[in-house]
């Protein structure tokens, strides 16, 4: 049986195909070379592909329904699927239908990559957070996740400047910001997977 995984890695590829094509599709339009809204129509049916991809990945991350799944192969299904999602949202900004919405949608997937730096940050100090004895161990876990969370806040704090910076840059417009928010968040989502990847845990089946 092919496992839910390769289907949704397979389904990610052709979502992001998709969005990627809606963006074509909506320069061919503002050029004259299109007179129809396909671009539109594509962006619509890459956010079908991604309601169903995230749909799949939430079961297959959560249950066990589809059987043993190793964890490297459930963090680069996620890795795609996250991706999908922050090209969807920022695409939907440069078509017309999402104009008026655009600086909701990039603050959305501000928030989104933010968000996923926060995780990465608190899986990697985890260990060290839940660490101690039994006796006096939720203080002792307050006491570190107290400092651990000024790291937290400190990077998290930078990066939303960051993104506000890129988005109020003068002269950059929506469609610039979305390209160096998504080549960001592209970079930083392969760093993040290829260092836990590497990392050694033992996995039982």
């Amino acid at each position: 049986m092919v496992r839910l995984t390769t289907i949704s890695n397979v389904l990610s590829g052709i979502g992001l195909a998709v969005i990627g094509f809606a963006l074509i599709f909506w320069w061919l339009q503002n050029s004259g070379a299109l007179t129809i809204n396909v671009a539109w129509l594509a962006w619509l049916a890459g956010a079908a592909v991604l309601i169903i991809v995230v749909a799949m990945s939430v079961v297959n991350t959560f249950t066990e329904i589809t059987g043993f799944v190793h964890p490297d192969d459930k963090l680069v299904s996620n890795m795609f699927v996250f991706l999908m999602a922050i090209a969807t949202i920022l695409v939907f900004g440069v078509l017309d239908e999402g104009v008026a919405f655009q600086p909701y949608l990039y603050r959305i997937s501000s928030m989104i990559l933010i968000a996923y730096v926060f995780l990465f940050i608190f899986v990697y100090f985890s260990a060290t957070i839940t660490q101690g004895e039994k006796e006096g161990k939720v203080k002792e876990m307050t006491a570190r996740f107290m400092l651990v969370s000024l790291l937290l806040g400190a990077v998290m704090s930078l990066l939303m400047v960051f993104v506000d910076w890129v988005y109020a840059y003068p002269g950059l417009q929506y469609s610039g910001a979305a390209l160096v928010l998504g080549v960001f968040s592209v970079a930083l989502v392969l760093l993040i997977v290829f260092f836990l990847t590497r990392k050694y845990e033992p996995v039982g089946q």
